[in-house]
């Protein structure tokens, strides 16, 4: 996967729910096969991208 498809889901996330705790959940279930696909995945920065502030 590369940085594209890592931002498409970082963008769902944020889009789609609105509960920030659940975000956090979900963002960082994602995190172990997102780093397996690229090596060069920056899971701090998926989790800024999806959770937000």
């Amino acid at each position: 996967m590369s940085r594209k498809h890592f931002i498409a889901i970082a963008e769902a996330i944020r889009n789609n729910l609105s509960d920030r705790e659940l975000r956090q959940v979900v963002a960082t279930a994602l995190i172990p096969a997102l780093m397996g696909s690229n090596p060069n995945f920056n899971a701090s920065r998926f989790l800024d991208a999806a959770v937000g502030e």
